[in-house]
């Protein structure tokens, strides 16, 4: 229907329908729909002459044919119908979803920033059909939807879009300009959705996730799921060797495998169950060799079990090997075997066994990856040179935290013990020493890699690395800051320990101007580099004396007398002070979510942010979420922010005033691990802590 003329005076008879149902002055541009405040919003505007057009009152909009406004920096009105919607193409399509009224296109420096996230940005690269996207940008044939979420995820990268969307040049506010479109936008055509608006959901879980909104993160995953359910229901064909078809099924599999990394990643600790089950994955084909989805060679490769594929004619037939995306989807299971192990062993229940086992998975992934994915030194610079270089860094990062994770899991079973003492430690057996050696080689393989992704990147965007990365060097860092501490490193690896911890500090320290959820990281890191800068400097004789007066660590002695709080409405984060409070005085708080307030002088914070208090045991049963609306980051300015009151005089970040010893470092450290509170500060929060 074609829009009708308005007059732009605030007569009655000319208000549309949400103004005035809202009592509100409708005022048009141009004399045409939308007025200004459905534009705002981005509802339908229409006139109540026009209702029935509209499919009467009291229906919902996402069940309508409408006018829908696409508020992109260069705005255009596109229409959609439910017969368009039942193309399963990717982001464009010979019938396009999408028919333009107005064919303004976008200006060329925003179609040059999503350019950029198609051909190099995780997981965009690797997860969507490059050729496809860049066409269907290019001939603005692409989805709005998916025009935003690429923006949202550019706004990270690029200092003019900061500038332009950022209001005080912040990457999270000019993402979140665009994310709010995207969601509104997917919301709308949520009865038919099609790949692009599940496409499009992936990109808004990485951004609510890296702006530490935990809750809405982890409800756009089942979003996600269930959208990719109904989609499969609708769009699923037995496989066939026509290119155009195997290049669709193929992109629906890669956002399937997207979607199962991020189930990975998002419901690491108790309380967060997967939103995908077995039955979603497990006659699902691994992702293919890039060359062969770009240019749609249709091949067959291994399920994750191994097995053929579902829909394989011939079983006989020879699969294909597995592509660059499959290896990450590979080293993503064996991440999370891992910490399935870490969130269902306690104390008591460990099994040195299944670590071993663990660990032998991890090294066979490892080995049999192709050649040119060989953890090698100069391997990370030619993958960077060729262009795959977050590819290749992503994989090994994911395997040398499973190897860190394994190998400290096994320590703090030794150390938190009663009899153990620094000696009995080193004159036990080699296996002790191996352990600390792998983790430091993986550490030092995660800094190496991100150092060299740094020194390669593109000098016109900002580096943004991907969360888990980030991630990576915090746990990195962490563990070789507690191996130095307590006594534990080798004599002669100081140089290297304190080059490892400095570096993943400054990159956490620069992740954190990207991503609000790297805040208290970097927080917590700068505590244990600061300790162990003053440890440095004190004599070698000192340190060891301090070492040997091991007290037995707090998580082992409160296990069986800590509280929680399972009130869900406490909100309040004023803590006593915790050197006159006893483990049971000091209360708790159930959501992780939003930040609570600076470490006092006499104490740590958490690594997920809060004061170290008591809290429950890993292995006790989660209780239910809390209902949150939405769990914002709080402003710099606020109490509850993570960088309020730690200004320096210069106004960056400065490292928390604190005194503490490195032995009071180490316990608090080892109760934080067996709490599982890096996972927690991993996802964001959002989970509250188990009942005892």
């Amino acid at each position: 229907m074609a829009s009708v003329v308005r007059s732009t005076a605030l007569r009655a008879g000319g208000a549309c329908v949400r103004c005035r149902k809202g009592k509100t002055k409708c005022v048009y541009e141009n004399g045409r729909a939308p007025c200004k405040n459905c534009a705002k919003g981005m509802h339908e505007c229409y006139l109540p002459s026009e209702s029935m057009a509209h499919g009467g009152h009291g229906v919902s909009p996402a069940r309508m044919q409408h006018r829908v406004r696409e508020s992109l920096p260069s705005e255009r009105v596109v229409s959609s119908s439910a017969v368009d919607r039942q193309v399963p193409a990717g982001p464009s399509s010979s019938v396009s979803r999408h028919a333009s009224a107005a064919h303004e296109k976008l200006t060329p420096e925003l179609m040059t920033e999503c350019e950029r996230v198609i051909t190099k940005t995780l997981p965009a690269c690797v997860a969507f059909h490059k050729p496809t996207f860049l066409v269907a940008l290019k001939n603005a044939s692409m989805e709005p939807t998916m025009v935003n979420a690429l923006l949202t995820t550019a706004a990270r990268h690029s200092p003019a879009m900061i500038r332009r969307y950022g209001g005080h040049g912040s990457s999270s506010t000019a993402a979140e300009h665009f994310a709010s479109k995207t969601i509104n936008l997917v919301m709308q055509n949520l009865d038919t959705p099609s790949l692009a608006d599940i496409q499009s959901v992936c990109l808004l879980i990485l951004h609510e996730w890296g702006c530490r909104n935990a809750v809405r993160a982890y409800t756009y995953l089942g979003l996600a799921a269930r959208m990719a359910q109904m989609y499969r229901l609708v769009h699923h064909h037995n496989s066939t060797n026509e290119p155009d078809q195997f290049q669709m099924e193929e992109s629906f599999r890669r956002t399937l495998w997207l979607i199962y990394i991020l189930d990975c990643f998002l419901t690491s600790s108790p309380g967060r169950h997967p939103a995908l089950t077995n039955l979603d994955v497990q006659d699902v084909s691994l992702p293919c060799l890039d060359m062969n989805y770009n240019f749609t060679s249709p091949v067959h490769v291994r399920t994750l079990s191994g097995a053929p594929p579902a829909g394989l004619k011939d079983p006989s037939a020879q699969l294909s090997e597995v592509g660059e995306f499959g290896h990450i989807v590979l080293a993503t299971k064996a991440w999370r075997q891992v910490v399935e192990m870490m969130t269902t062993t306690t104390l008591a229940t460990f099994s040195d066994e299944r670590c071993v086992q663990l660990e032998q998975d991890i090294e066979v992934l490892r080995q049999s990856l192709p050649m040119h994915f060989a953890d090698k030194p100069n391997n990370i610079n030619l993958h960077i040179t060729m262009g795959s270089g977050y590819t290749y860094a992503f994989i090994h990062c994911l395997l040398n935290c499973g190897t860190i994770f394994v190998n400290r899991r096994r320590m703090l079973q030794v150390v938190t013990d009663e009899n153990f003492s620094i000696d009995l430690w080193r004159g036990s057996s080699h296996t002790h020493v191996q352990t600390v050696d792998k983790i430091f080689a993986a550490s030092h393989s995660i800094i190496h890699s991100l150092l060299a992704l740094e020194t390669g990147a593109d000098k016109e965007s900002i580096l943004c690395f991907p969360l888990f990365m980030l991630f990576a060097a915090f746990t990195a860092g962490s563990t070789v800051a507690y191996l130095t501490l307590k006594g534990l490193a080798p004599a002669n690896s100081s140089e290297s320990a304190f080059n490892i911890v400095r570096d993943s500090v400054r990159m956490c320290q620069d992740g954190a101007e990207s991503w609000p959820l790297v805040i208290p990281w970097h927080r917590h890191l700068s505590v244990m580099s600061k300790v162990l800068r003053d440890v440095k400097s004190a004599p070698r004789d000192k340190v060891r004396e301090d070492s040997k007066k091991r007290a037995l660590s707090p998580s082992v002695k409160d296990d069986n007398v800590s509280q929680t709080d399972t009130n869900p409405d406490a909100m309040d984060y004023e803590q006593p002070d915790l050197a006159a409070a006893g483990p049971q005085s000091v209360p708790t708080t159930e959501g992780r979510a939003s930040e609570p307030p600076v470490p006092r002088k006499t104490g740590i914070t958490t690594i997920n942010g809060g004061p170290v208090a008591a809290s429950a045991p890993a292995d006790s049963p989660p209780p239910p979420l809390p209902v949150v609306a939405k769990v914002d980051s709080p402003s710099p300015a606020s109490p509850g922010s993570a960088l309020g009151g730690v200004q320096s005089s210069s106004g960056g970040p400065d490292v928390p005033d604190v005194d503490m010893t490195a032995l009071e470092l180490c316990a608090a450290f080892e109760r934080q691990l067996l709490e599982l509170d890096d996972l927690a500060a991993f996802m964001g929060g959002g989970v509250g802590s188990a009942p005892s």
